[in-house]
Formats: structure tokens, C-alpha cells, sequence
């Protein structure tokens, strides 16, 4: 039974009988409901229920941010700290005909905000995202807190197969073990039972392998497990290699008198990252191109329908890696890159600066615990990461005791204790020149890049009223993320004369670093880098960040470009100088990046040069592209001799098209480029 719906609240102190309740819709973040509020806020239902005598009830929260306490029908039923975390209690001697429970939820501001931060909210609560960015005095607006997800009262009989937790392992033979542990709770006298179990495909066909065996269930809690030998597996691949075959396994158990089944979606896969940070897919060494995502402020707004969209968006992006930045998002979108064959990083909900003492650093152990089996059966998920830049004292104590507390609760993914500023690189945005990625910052393994951009004009004039909007009220741009220096200091962006000319400039200038940037590091694949995440996808609020997508999923110049960038199968040209003197040839190196497992022999790649949309020059060469590579095509020297018989350049803008096609004349990938050919006296 769904308590969702219309409830009571008030805020800071429970009232007496003769106070006014307000009305609030749950699910909901108390914010998405008109309330501006850090603290304490009561929340009450009161509703009918019908129990019955020889049945359990199990009421269940499945996401509450962050401490609650909970009674039912004035029985104090106990206290949960976290806000990702479903929880519940056994209600069955206090559950009346008319009942009123009630919850206390308490999310407050940080005493030492950013430093020392006691809260394990990750990006919730402090992030150059959200709203007020780091301001000392705005830094924790809009507080995340509230019943942001449903509550149930779960009926069942005598016995419940509460949880379900899979380990699929790949042998060498080919062949696959599937270990399931099962954890039973059995409300009644010991009594014996029969587990039947099978498992099968889910979204494909296969025979469905079944047994049985008979246990002993003591009362209480029972854990049993079970081994089941798949002959020929279909495995779990990301939807650029394959299909992201999913299995499920049917849990029943029957006693004399009851039954109780659940039913457990999974995948078989192997994931590997070794020192060097090459990742391997089921054997096969595979080159993440990925993403940073925040895809909400406040989880309960988070729906199915806006999960699909992100996805459907990730994909068309050829996106084939995510990573979850710096906190535990929605079950639901990890079943949906289950589905769609989208890799996961995943990071745990601590960003930047926390205490260090011992009862924080037990407690932050006992949340990433929750995490780690929380999120345990999701195929896509390829890595645990600890902590997203740590402050130093954090690394040394934290983060290390939270690694090993990982490392010990699941074999099958890789730990990394942190992401730091080893991984993160923003030149053209930060410092320096975006053209400094030619020298490939970070190497071998890139999670973090990029540079910020202008949402649509018609996200920004629901972010600012006119007078905000144009000449911008910078103070009131900063509350929404913008960032003056690097904008017009380090990246020298044009603000143009009017709101227009600067949303073109400024998408146009993260759209030519993403570019730049992608290029070279995927020039670059399997020699010195393993791996990139761009940073980062949507903006998870109305807000002026690095997001190549803005709050509402309106794409950017930049979203197009990662788009081409990170086609599977890329011809790349790199020229010299974006600015060829009159009479000079162009000079560059040509690779094709082949991330597929296919070779396609018998290719085409064709390369014209065009001018005020005539074609100036083309040529066309046959090449054999090997399957999942970086391949030089040719050389400067080699580059240079195809265009012999092109016509002196003239002054002008000129445009390079690259076209890749298989045998079947089939379109691989595309590419474009801009060159502009200066008089010869011309001097940069």
C-alpha cells in the first residue's frame, strides 16, 4: 500500500492539536514545493489500513534526505541518517485501523561549510553547481531535504525473500557461475522450506535453468545461497559492442502453508582496470567515452520519463560511459543503463573537504556500504570511486580506511580511492590555452574536462528577469554558476553587443575546446591515453555551467560536437596552423579512430576542400581501417603530396570535409574542419 500522496507538515517544532498543518505532496523535496527552508520539518499521514491477523507489515522508505525519526501511532519506531538510502521498519503489533504516522526530517546548513563537512550529501550540499555556487553566504540555498521518494506498507505472508544479491562470474572457459545470495526473513516458529530458483533471459530468449533444494529457516534473518553453471552465456556489453544482455533469477520459497517469491535483473560481464588504467569489457580492451553527470538538484523531481530523455541523449552523443559525479542518483537510471549498455563510474557522495574523526569516518564506512549493496546487482556499474578531490588529510585517512571497507565488500569492480586534480584538467578554461591539450594533460586517464557555456536564450530569460539578463547584473549570473574571470580572462570569450552574439560565442567557444580537446586524446587511444570523461553533461538546475546540455535539455553547440567527436569510428585531419599562407599548402597528419571491434577493409576515406560552398579540391583513397585502434593514415609528407594538384589558395575561408565509408559505400563517421588563408605578408 502506497502512502504517496497529500500529507501534513510544519516546520521546526511539532505543533499542538489546536495547530493548522500545512499540505505538501509526497514524494517531494520540501523545495519543489514552494518551501525555502533549512532544519526541521514534521511531516504527518494519517491513513486507514485493514491488517490481518496471520500477515506481516514492513513499512519502507526508499529515499529521505537526510536524518529522520519515525512513529507510528505515537510508537517510536526508530532513526535513519542519509539521504540515498531506502530503509524500513516491521510495523506489524502497531498498525491499526486508523493510524497516523508521522516523520521527522531534519536537513540543516553545515556549521563548517565547505571544510569540515559533516553531512555525506556529495554535490547536494556543496558544489560549484548548484545554487550559489561556493558563496560563503548563498553555498547551501535551496536545501535538498524532504520524503523525495515513495513510502509503502509492504504485506507478506510468514516468510520474505527481502533481498537478493548476485555475483556473476565469467570463467576462462567461457562458461559462467552465477552465485546468488538470498537473505530470508522468516517471521514464524523454525519450520523447513523448499527454494525453487531459476534463471533466465530477460531481454532476450533462453531456456530457463530451474532447481530446488530444501533448507531449514531459523526465525529471523536467513541467508542462503545458491550456484547456478551457465553453459554459453550471453554477456552484458555497452551498446557500441554489443548487446547489454540482461538475465533474471527467480527466487520462490514455499513452506507448508505459505509462499513468497522475488525476482533479481542482472548481467554477466567481466570488468577489469589495471595500473596503468586500461579497461577491459569481458576480456576485451575497451576506450570509455564518457561523461560527468548531475542530472538533478533534487532527486524527487528525477522522474522516469526525464531518466529516459538523459539516456536517449547520452546515446545519440555516442556516449558509451557515465560518470555519476560525486553522489548516488535515482535506482531507476541505473536500470536504465543496465538496458541501454551505458558504463558506470561510480562516485560516492563526498565532494571536497570533511572532518576526520573517527565517528565520521565510521559512519561515512557505514553509508558506503549501503552504496556499494545498494547499487550491487547493476551491471553497468564498472567502478567504485571513494571521494571526488579530497583535501589532503582526507586522503590520508578517510579515503584510505573507505578503500579498503570497498575493496573487502565487492571483488568484481574496480576501487579507486579518490579522483583528484590528477585526473582533472582545464586548460582553456582554468589556465592557460585550450590548445594545450595537444600535449595530453593527465595522461594515461582523463575524468574530467571542459569549459562553460551559455545556456539557450530561453532557458536564460526564465533564469534572470531583463534588467538581470541585459547589460547582465553579474552578482546574480555568479548565484547561477557563471564564472566572470575565466570566461572573458582565460578563455577570452566575446561578450559581444547584445545577449545573442554572447550565448554564440560563448557555445561556439566550448564546442571548438571539446573538439580540440576529444581529438587529440582519442589521437591518441591505447598509446597514452586509456579513457576520457568530459565535464560534464546536463545542468541540474536552471544555472550557467560546464553542461553541454542545459536544465532544460536543450543542447548546445558543445553537445553537438562531443556528438561527432566521440563517433565510434572517427577520421580526424590535423593541420599545421588554422591560418595557411596564400600560396602555402596545407600540411597535417590524417588518423581514423576505430573504437568498434569491427575491421572494415576495403574502406574509403574522402577529403574535399571547399570554399563559399564550391568544391575547391577532393580526393579519394581506399584504406583497410583495423578494428579498435588509432591509426595514422598518413603523415604530413605523405598528407601533403595528395593535394600536388590542388590550385594555389587564395586568400579566404576555406572548409575541409572528411567522409569515412565502408565497402558498401555506408557512412562511418564524418568530420569538419576551418582553415583561412591569409595574404602572404600576413604576420600573426
Amino acid at each position: 500500500m502506497l502512502l504517496n500522496g497529500v500529507w501534513e507538515y510544519s516546520l521546526n517544532e511539532l505543533p499542538g492539536d489546536d495547530y493548522k498543518w500545512g499540505k505538501i505532496n509526497i514524494p517531494n523535496n520540501w523545495y519543489l514545493e514552494g518551501i525555502e527552508h533549512s532544519g526541521v520539518v514534521y511531516f504527518r499521514k494519517k491513513f486507514k489500513a485493514d491488517p490481518h491477523l496471520n500477515k506481516e507489515y514492513i513499512l519502507k522508505f526508499y529515499g529521505v534526505d537526510y536524518f529522520s525519526d519515525v512513529w507510528l501511532n505515537d510508537i517510536y519506531l526508530g532513526y535513519h541518517k542519509g539521504y540515498f538510502q531506502p530503509f524500513e521498519f516491521l510495523i506489524t503489533p502497531y498498525l491499526k485501523k486508523e493510524n497516523i504516522l508521522l516523520v521527522k526530517v531534519n536537513s540543516p546548513k553545515e556549521d563548517n561549510w565547505p571544510l569540515k563537512k559533516k553531512l555525506i550529501k556529495g554535490i547536494f550540499n556543496d558544489h560549484d553547481c548548484r545554487p550559489g555556487s561556493r558563496s560563503p553566504v548563498y553555498g547551501q540555498d535551496y536545501n535538498t531535504g524532504g520524503i523525495w521518494n515513495s513510502v509503502e506498507i509492504i504485506e507478506t505472508d510468514g516468510i520474505r525473500v527481502k533481498l537478493i544479491k548476485i555475483y556473476p562470474l565469467l570463467l576462462s572457459s567461457g562458461k559462467a557461475i552465477v552465485s546468488i545470495d538470498c537473505q530470508i526473513e522468516n517471521y514464524r516458529e523454525p519450520q523447513k522450506a523448499t527454494i525453487k530458483y531459476s534463471v533466465e533471459g530477460y531481454n532476450f530468449s533462453t531456456e530457463s535453468i530451474c532447481s530446488s533444494k530444501q533448507v531449514f529457516l531459523q526465525r529471523g534473518n536467513n541467508k542462503v545461497k545458491i550456484a547456478v553453471l551457465i553453459e554459453k552465456p550471453n554477456l552484458w556489453w555497452t551498446w557500441d559492442l554489443g548487446k547489454p544482455n540482461l538475465y533474471q533469477a527467480r527466487i520462490e520459497v514455499e513452506t507448508e502453508e505459505k509462499k513468497t517469491k522475488l525476482i533479481q535483473i542482472f548481467g554477466i560481464r567481466k570488468i577489469e582496470i589495471d595500473k596503468d588504467w586500461s579497461w577491459y569489457l569481458n576480456n576485451k580492451r575497451i576506450f570509455p567515452r564518457g561523461t560527468n553527470i548531475i542530472p538533478t538538484q533534487w532527486l524527487a523531481e528525477y522522474t522516469k520519463e526525464k531518466i529516459k530523455k538523459d539516456i536517449e541523449l547520452l546515446k545519440e552523443a555516442n556516449i558509451n560511459a557515465v560518470r555519476v559525479h560525486g553522489h548516488i542518483t535515482r535506482e531507476e537510471f541505473y536500470s536504465k543503463c543496465d538496458e541501454e549498455g551505458i558504463l558506470v563510474w561510480q562516485d560516492f557522495a563526498l565532494q571536497w573537504g570533511y572532518e576526520d574523526s573517527d565517528e565520521f569516518i565510521a559512519e561515512a564506512c557505514s553509508q558506503i556500504e549501503d552504496m556499494v549493496n545498494f547499487l550491487f546487482n547493476h551491471p553497468c556499474i564498472g567502478v567504485w570511486c571513494c571521494h571526488n578531490e579530497p583535501t589532503n588529510s582526507n586522503r590520508e585517512k578517510l579515503d584510505f580506511v573507505l578503500y579498503q571497507k570497498v575493496s573487502s565488500l565487492d571483488s568484481t569492480r574496480y576501487v579507486n580511492i579518490a579522483s583528484d586534480l590528477r585526473f582533472h584538467h582545464y586548460p582553456g578554461w582554468y589556465y592557460g590555452d585550450y590548445r594545450e591539450f595537444s600535449g595530453l594533460p593527465g595522461k594515461p586517464f582523463i575524468n574530467e574536462f571542459g569549459a562553460q557555456a551559455l545556456p539557450s536564450l530561453e532557458s536564460l530569460k526564465e533564469m534572470f528577469s531583463p534588467e538581470e539578463l541585459w547589460p547582465p547584473k553579474w552578482e546574480k549570473w555568479a548565484y547561477h554558476d557563471f564564472q566572470y574571470d575565466q570566461t572573458f580572462n582565460v578563455a577570452k570569450i566575446d561578450k559581444g553587443r547584445n545577449i545573442e552574439e554572447f550565448i554564440k560565442n560563448s557555445q561556439e567557444y566550448q564546442a571548438k575546446l571539446l573538439k580540440y580537446a576529444i581529438e587529440y586524446y582519442r589521437m591518441a587511444k591505447f598509446k597514452e591515453i586509456s579513457g576520457i570523461f568530459q565535464f560534464m553533461f546536463v545542468d541540474c538546475w536552471p544555472s550557467i555551467t560546464w553542461s553541454v546540455v542545459d536544465y532544460k535539455r536543450i543542447p548546445k553547440k558543445g553537445y553537438y560536437a562531443l556528438k561527432k567527436a566521440y563517433q565510434p569510428v572517427l577520421p580526424v585531419l590535423k593541420i599545421r596552423r588554422e591560418k595557411v599562407l596564400e600560396g602555402k599548402k596545407l600540411i597535417g597528419v590524417l588518423y581514423v579512430i576505430n573504437d568498434t571491434p569491427h575491421r572494415y577493409e576495403g574502406a574509403s576515406i574522402q577529403i574535399s576542400l571547399q570554399r563559399e560552398d564550391k568544391v575547391y579540391f577532393q580526393f579519394e583513397k581506399e584504406i583497410d581501417i583495423q578494428s579498435n585502434c588509432s591509426q595514422l593514415i598518413h603523415t604530413s609528407s605523405s598528407l601533403n603530396s595528395e593535394w600536388k594538384s590542388t590550385k594555389t589558395l587564395i586568400p579566404g575561408k576555406y572548409t575541409i570535409e572528411l567522409t569515412l565509408k565502408d565497402r558498401q559505400e555506408k557512412i562511418l563517421g564524418i568530420n569538419q574542419y576551418f582553415v583561412e588563408v591569409v595574404p602572404a605578408e600576413f604576420k600573426d
